[in-house]
């Protein structure tokens, strides 16, 4: 219970979160796109790519 309290507690730092691991954020947004455009052109059955 008492490690509850502190992450409750604990401010959050949105800076730190939003900064925190920076290049996987960007290579996940990336690869992310990537898999919905083919994802979304294989569902319409357009350009492949």
């Amino acid at each position: 219970m008492n490690i509850l309290k502190r992450v409750l507690l604990k401010k959050i730092n949105l800076k730190g979160v939003a900064t925190h691991n920076i290049w996987l954020k960007i290579i996940s947004l990336l690869i992310a796109i990537v898999v919905w455009i083919y994802v979304s052109g294989e569902i319409t059955k357009g350009v492949r790519i």
